[in-house]
């Protein structure tokens, strides 16, 4: 096939087609690698180019192209290659088929208000992605992930529903990979977003002494827990006789649902303040002397219905038997305020910080005893002796039986 060049052109070009009607430019100056070029394609024509010599007559072409139409074609390509599978899983059935598998999700399966939940996130990817004339699962790109993303920003939600969103996203692609034909989850390198920190409020002492004085029936002990441990709600409810001792001996809830890291402590060992033994004898002696079993497992039954119901009760005893403003208008995020509960049993656990850091107690005794795992809080504190915590836990106020005036 014979190589020429055109009037006022650089590169070498060949004619192809019925009377030589197409010009192909080869991209190159030198006429012998034109040439070859030429011969290359024409081999093709006849069916005698294998995969690899297609490959190296593409590599080539892309490389005579302007350096950032060049990187563009490349990417485009290779996400073109990636997006030919022969499985595919349109977009409209990708729900039901989440729906029905059984490993949808690493927590086992989620709860009936969780699951409508993920539907509405889905429905909203769903509407966007037809749209988008986007048909299957396979053919999302990454860009096309950032900009639903964005679009879902734009749309005015806070910081920590646009991280649901993306949790859900990336999980249902990685879930149905298989059956969706997908080689790589488009949304796996949207960045995450930084949560803008809720403020929570520790209770006052005043507080705390009105809730001590006012709180009946399971919830005086439960509440002495709180106060006196920094125990979450759910691992209040959750505990077991055989978690006390001469100290209060438990695995959070939080810990029990995510991998720990080799020699990474799981048990959180809390000494019992005289104030909390008090309790807790009287408590053993409601129960007629029964130390098996939960210790509150009517509350345990509430909690199993909804993991809302519990902390709503304690929430309902603040306000209407306290007299306490449970709410307060926060930044959510950066987009808009909402009104939202800043005081609840969470508090407690605040307020248990508090009195530590009221009464000298070391940071990092305070951080062994609540076993903190979020990251604003260094993960590098050393363990704190268990004499050491017992010390700093005997220093706090006895808030129930607190000293006449």
């Amino acid at each position: 096939m014979k190589v020429f060049k055109r009037t006022g052109r650089d590169y070498y070009y060949y004619r192809t087609g019925a009377g030589g009607k197409n010009w192909v430019c080869t991209y190159e100056t030198e006429k012998k690698k034109a040439e070859a070029i030429a011969k290359e394609h024409a081999k093709a024509i006849k069916g005698g180019v294998t995969v690899e010599d297609a490959f190296k007559l593409l590599v080539h072409k892309l490389d005579g192209l302007p350096e950032k139409l060049r990187e563009a074609q490349r990417i485009e390509y290779g996400n073109r290659l990636l997006r030919v599978k022969p499985e595919a899983l349109a977009i409209s059935e990708a729900w039901a088929k989440w729906l029905a598998m059984p490993n949808k999700s690493k927590h086992g399966n989620p709860a009936p208000n969780t699951i409508k939940g993920y539907a509405a996130i889905w429905r909203r990817f769903e509407k966007w992605a037809t749209g988008k004339k986007i048909g299957h699962l396979h053919e999302v790109t990454e860009k096309q992930a950032q900009d639903y993303m964005t679009d879902l920003w734009a749309s005015g939600i806070s910081e920590r529903t646009y991280m649901a969103h993306l949790k859900q996203l990336r999980a249902m692609f990685r879930t149905l990979r298989l059956q969706a034909g997908i080689l790589l989850n488009p949304f796996s390198e949207v960045q995450n977003m930084e949560l803008g920190t809720q403020s929570r409020e520790a209770f006052t002492p005043e507080q705390l002494q009105t809730i001590c004085s006012k709180v009946t029936g399971d919830w005086r002990y439960m509440v002495g827990i709180g106060i006196y441990t920094g125990l979450r709600l759910i691992d209040a409810v959750h505990l077991k006789w055989e978690n006390i001792g001469d100290s209060i001996k438990v695995v959070p809830q939080k810990v029990k649902r995510r991998k720990n890291k080799p020699g990474q402590k799981r048990e959180v060992t809390i000494p019992i303040h005289p104030a909390l033994a008090l309790l807790l004898a009287e408590l053993r002696r409601k129960r007629r002397g029964k130390a098996e079993g939960y210790l509150f497992p009517a509350l345990v039954r509430e909690y199993a219905k909804g993991n809302a119901y519990v902390p709503a009760a304690f929430i309902c005893f603040l306000k209407d038997e306290c007299g306490i403003e449970t709410t307060a208008d926060i930044e959510d995020g950066v987009q808009r305020k909402r009104r939202a509960n800043v005081l609840g049993f969470h508090a407690l656990r605040h307020s248990f910080v508090s009195m530590c850091a009221e009464n000298k107690i070391p940071m990092t005794t305070i951080q062994d005893i609540v076993g903190h795992e979020s990251l604003a809080m260094t993960q590098y504190y050393a363990h704190a002796e268990d004499a050491a915590k017992q010390t700093a836990i005997k220093l706090l106020p006895d808030v129930f039986n607190p000293p006449q005036k």
